[in-house]
């Protein structure tokens, strides 16, 4: 097995995914299956659900001050 080089996300997870939901979709127009929505029936509105998990969602501002401590403590830890 060799390394894998993972940045932002897994590429083979990602593959895998992109083929099965391709594979999907074929099989679905196949057999003559209706696809159910699509991006012109998207909404710009969040849903309840999405409204109450940003609600408890970190602010930017929260991070950076995250930041900032995991920075000063790094500094105490070289002296």
């Amino acid at each position: 097995m060799t390394a894998k080089i993972q940045g932002e996300g897994d590429y083979e997870s990602a593959r895998d995914y992109n083929e099965e939901t391709r594979r999907f979709v074929e099989q679905q127009k196949k057999e003559g299956k209706p696809m159910k929505g699509s991006a012109e029936d998207a909404k710009d509105e969040l849903t309840r659900e999405e409204r109450e998990a940003l609600s408890r969602a970190r602010s930017g501002e929260q991070d950076k001050r995250d930041a900032e401590v995991l920075k000063e403590m790094e500094k105490k830890r070289q002296r």
